[in-house]
């Protein structure tokens, strides 16, 4: 009977793969030990509290080595900036005359429309061309006035104007008893008259002669009882007046 060795030299060569592979194992886990250790960052401890951690293993970049805490400032409200802008420009306007002449008669602006340039007329009190302010009462049916009519105030203050053309003008009006008293403004020249007197009459007032123009003629109420105006007659001084030739008395 023939004698078999105790160990079969067929499993010798799996055998000493096995150590080696083994061996080799455990050089991988013996360098990945040494790679780890040899990548560990020692850690400092500091007084400074940290916030913020930087992590970085590239040599040119150094973790700071203290930290400052910001701290953020309470908000101020903003206070709104005045911006003063100058006024703008005012353009003031061009004061234009107007042909039309204006009169002011007792706080009141009357417009007296201009007459024709005509003379020898006669203006009745009711003519359109008399602008009246105040509290005037037209009267018609009057005997003995022009045109049987007649304008009456009963109130101070009361006035009338009429613009005409010519050198001299003649005033009709009623007198008599408890009547008033008038101002006559002829341009800038002022005159009074008293319509008063002791017997009821039809009388006249006659201006100055003045110059060949337009003229303002203004009659105001001032003072006393009522004041009446009949018509208002421009006198045309370049035809003469005629005079009265006396008739020739017969001899005995």
């Amino acid at each position: 009977m023939d004698k078999k060795p105790p160990l079969d030299s067929s499993l010798l060569v799996p055998i000493f793969i096995g150590l080696l592979s083994i061996c080799g194992i455990v050089l991988v886990l013996l360098g990945m030990r040494w790679s780890a250790a040899q990548g560990t960052i020692p850690t400092q401890i500091t007084s400074t509290a940290v916030k913020f951690q930087y992590l970085g293993t590239e040599p040119a970049i150094a973790p700071p080595t203290e930290l400052s805490t910001v701290e953020e400032s309470p908000e101020i409200p903003e206070t709104p900036t005045e911006i003063f802008l100058p006024p703008p420009a005012v353009t003031e306007p061009i004061a234009t005359i107007s042909e039309t002449p204006i009169l002011l008669v007792t706080n009141t602006l009357v417009t007296a429309t201009v007459a024709a340039p005509l003379l020898g007329v006669t203006y009745d009190d009711a003519d359109s061309r008399l602008a009246y302010t105040g509290n005037w009462i037209g009267q018609s049916g009057v005997n003995g006035t022009y045109k049987s009519t007649l304008h009456i105030s009963s109130t101070i203050g009361d006035a009338v104007q009429l613009i005409f053309y010519g050198q001299k003008i003649q005033l009709a009006y009623q007198a008599g008893p408890s009547l008033g008293t008038i101002a006559i403004r002829l341009d800038s020249t002022d005159f009074v008259l008293e319509q008063a007197v002791a017997e009821t009459h039809f009388s006249q007032w006659e201006s100055p002669v003045l110059t060949l123009a337009n003229h303002t003629l203004t009659i105001t109420h001032i003072s006393g009882g009522s004041i009446n105006i009949d018509s208002i007659a421009v006198i045309d001084l370049a035809t003469p007046t005629p005079t009265a030739t006396p008739t020739p008395t017969p001899t005995p």
